[in-house]
């Protein structure tokens, strides 16, 4: 009988469960709703995890004998087995285990056992990962009280900047005026009014208009400077060496395949030692499966690039 990988990738949007096998990779992938705990709640995260892994396993036969579950959100679940008794098939009948996003995040784009991985999306974090569990980390607090250079944060610096040049009564930059048509406001109060009328991270909509105008309005390329330098702190936080991976992903900092990196890639990188070996985040879904392999043993490398490979053309439910 085939054995069988299973991982997850939840977050806060989507829920993605993808099956592989050691000969074929990752054959089949299904997608769910939310299935963030700290959004939707153990319980309902467990079920919405529940029912992708029921219909992705529906036409493939076979035993899964490791279910790995990379969960943005989940040390409240992680060390509970209702928790994964409730989320797993029965037909798991080996290891069962949930792991942080960024273990998941930082596996997607290697087969090394340990390195730092540093993620900016919305938020932002950094994180030395050995094996499956994280050792070390930088920031991740959320948009209140961290998350220095994500999404957040670029968006409500723009703002701030246009609304000192308002206030001030200073010529508007392409950026001020940038945010003030996406905002589709003409004036201070108008901007603060819908900026208070939304919840926090609306904010990060603007995020994009920093790394539009970083290179031409001195307000974008300050405000780019200076995530750079906050990321770039946090990772060298976490003492990277030479002979190690760092895995970088996020919106922010751009997807994988860019033939010009953006503004912020670019400061980051240029505040990083040259010695470092830097790679793209990849699917979760590979990082997952690749987790599972590993504790079976399967921890060959032309397993992770089969799986890599095989994320592409596996079938969808």
């Amino acid at each position: 009988m085939t054995e069988l990988l299973l991982g997850a990738d939840v977050g806060g949007s989507s829920t993605r469960v993808a099956v592989a096998t050691a000969d074929e990779g990752i054959v089949q992938v299904a997608v769910g709703g939310p299935g963030n705990p700290n959004v939707v709640g153990p319980d309902a995260s467990a079920r919405v995890i529940r029912s992708t892994a029921d219909r992705v396993l529906t036409s493939v036969p076979g035993a899964v004998a490791a279910a790995v579950i990379g969960l943005a959100g989940g040390f409240r679940v992680a060390s509970d087995p209702a928790f994964l008794a409730a989320a797993l098939p029965e037909r798991v009948t080996g290891p069962r285990l949930v792991v942080s996003d960024l273990a998941v995040a930082f596996s997607s784009a290697t087969p090394a056992w340990a390195g730092c991985t540093l993620v900016a999306g919305t938020g932002a974090v950094a994180a030395r990962v050995v094996g499956e569990t994280l050792q070390d980390r930088r920031d991740g607090w959320g948009w209140l009280l961290g998350d220095g250079g994500s999404g957040f944060w670029l968006g409500r610096e723009a703002v701030r900047a246009t609304l000192r040049a308002l206030e001030q009564e200073r010529p508007l930059t392409g950026l001020s005026k940038a945010v003030l048509a996406d905002a589709g406001v003409s004036d201070q109060l108008g901007l603060l009014a819908a900026c208070y009328g939304e919840q926090p991270t609306w904010l990060t909509r603007f995020a994009p208009l920093v790394s539009r105008w970083a290179d031409d309005d001195p307000a974008a390329g300050a405000i780019a400077d200076e995530a750079a330098a906050l990321l770039a702190a946090d990772l060298a936080g976490l003492s990277p060496q030479a002979d190690e991976p760092v895995v970088l992903g996020g919106s922010v900092l751009g997807p994988s395949g860019l033939a010009t990196p953006g503004p912020i890639r670019r400061r980051l990188t240029d505040r990083l030692s040259f010695r470092l070996r830097l790679l793209q985040v990849e699917s979760g879904l590979v990082g997952a499966t690749w987790i599972a392999a590993r504790r079976l043993g399967w921890d060959r490398p032309d397993l992770h690039a089969r799986l890599r490979t095989s994320i592409a053309t596996a079938a969808r439910r």
